[in-house]
């Protein structure tokens, strides 16, 4: 409410009440701060029997009231105690009764487990992108396992109720344990073994990574990066059941299959025996009807074909083809003699034509014609062949009169230097004094030495 006082007529002032100007300051701090991440200490805190709860968080220079109603307070999953290190979303206010500023708190996370939170967030991110969650790697669980592989803890209700509902539903199975522990500093390389060692061993069909419930600290051992890595690279399909529904860890989505918990996980690997054997009294039956179905049927068809064999009875039916059969043979008797009679006739004409054109007086007559040709062949040959001999002889001694030999005979020779390669002497200039020389002759060789060498003109008769 806002009242204005004239003292003067040339002045005048505004007064605001408490309660105007508490409305207006915490209109503007939920103008100015709609919605803040706040991280502090819990003091002072009070829990009444509303649900809701009042507390202070402070820090080294500073501390603010807050509030945080009970349907807030529900989804918070951990105890809020004094001294707990929180982070808090809240909205700025102001308590218009009594002009405190406080933070009315929406969620409330640990502190610890936030930095842990963002940690899983970031490492999930790069898993992601390197492709680990994608579906097309996974593989798929078997229908019917013959030995299932369970890491757990050897002591942990997890590992009882799985069990449980193995042998509610699936007793025959094969299960294997490799214990393991799973909270703590020593959780992953006992994981890490175990893993291995299924691996090594090759006999299992199916993993079971199972844990109970837990903080997102207890559950931490599942957000390692290399067991992750060491799920993805396992030949042998992965189920994991850790904590509850709503917990999620890196293992769950790099494994082939998640399931929200471990009796949950049991579910999913284990064939339904029951179901099954409801399934095969049902085929059994089903079958039955259908066997029972043929035989009347087939009976049925019985009793008509026997009805059709009394009526046309084999003995009957016998003598009439028996008769038939006589009848038959009295006219192929005599329609066989004329059939005979025709061909015998047929075949002498053939016999008469097969004389007349008979290969052996062909082959007389060939024969002949073949001697005839050998004769005009033999005596083509011999005035062939003396035809050439008489052209070889006239070529022979056109051959002869020109012979180097013939030359020789009428009294020429050839010189040549001495020696195997010595060439033949045109020229006098071709020898010195002291030269040895070869002179051939008709019917021999004379070996010369050159003393002195001239030329000399011959003249050419006209």
């Amino acid at each position: 409410m806002t009242t204005l006082y004239d003292t003067d007529l040339s002045y005048r002032r505004k007064i605001i009440s408490v309660s105007d100007i508490n409305l207006q300051l915490k209109q503007l701090l939920a103008r100015q701060y709609p919605m803040i991440w706040v991280e502090g200490e819990i003091s002072n805190l009070a829990t009444p029997a509303s649900g809701h709860i009042y507390f202070s968080l402070k820090d080294r220079g500073a501390q603010i009231r807050c509030v945080m109603f009970r349907n807030s307070r529900q989804r918070v999953r951990f105890e809020i105690k004094n001294g707990l290190q929180v982070v808090i979303r809240a909205q700025v206010s102001l308590y218009e009764q009594r002009g405190d500023l406080q933070l009315i708190a929406d969620d409330m996370e640990d502190a610890g487990a936030g930095a842990l939170q963002h940690q899983f967030e970031e490492l999930k991110k790069k898993l992601q992108d390197e492709g680990l969650f994608a579906a097309e790697r996974k593989l798929a669980l078997p229908e019917f396992p013959n030995e299932i592989a369970i890491v757990t803890s050897a002591s942990g209700a997890a590992l009882h109720d799985f069990l449980n509902v193995i042998q509610r539903r699936f007793p025959g199975v094969s299960k294997r344990l490799y214990a393991s522990t799973v909270q703590g500093a020593a959780a992953l390389p006992t994981l890490h073994k175990a893993l291995r060692q299924i691996q090594s061993d090759n006999t299992a069909d199916v993993i079971a990574i199972i844990r109970g419930g837990g903080s997102i600290e207890d559950l931490w051992a599942f957000n390692d990066e290399s067991l992750a890595r060491l799920i993805a690279e396992l030949s042998i399909p992965v189920i994991t059941g850790i904590g509850h529904e709503i917990d999620f860890t890196i293992c769950d989505f790099v494994a082939d299959v998640r399931a929200p918990t471990p009796s949950a996980a049991a579910e999913i690997i284990s064939p339904d025996g029951l179901a099954m054997q409801q399934f095969f009294q049902a085929q059994a039956q089903r079958l039955s009807s259908i066997a029972s179905s043929r035989i009347e049927s087939l009976s049925q068809r019985t009793d008509w074909l026997s009805q059709r064999l009394h009526n046309s009875h084999p003995k009957l039916r016998l003598n009439l083809q028996q008769a038939s059969l006589t009848r038959l043979k009295k006219r192929m008797s005599l329609v066989s003699g004329h059939y005979f009679a025709r061909k015998l006739t047929k075949l002498e004409r053939f016999h008469e034509r097969l004389q007349s054109h008979s290969p052996e007086k062909r082959l007389q007559t060939n024969q002949l014609q073949l001697k005839q040709q050998l004769a005009h062949l033999q005596l083509a040959s011999s005035q062939l062949k003396a035809a050439k001999q008489h052209r070889f002889q006239l070529a022979t001694q056109g051959l002869n009169s020109v012979s180097p030999l013939a030359t020789l005979e009428r009294g020429y020779s050839i010189t040549q230097l001495e020696g195997a390669d010595g060439n033949y002497i045109r020229s006098h200039k071709e020898v010195s004094k002291g030269h040895l020389i070869c002179t051939r002759l008709a019917d021999g060789q004379v070996i010369s030495r050159v003393e002195s060498h001239q030329a000399e003109k011959l003249t050419k008769s006209k």
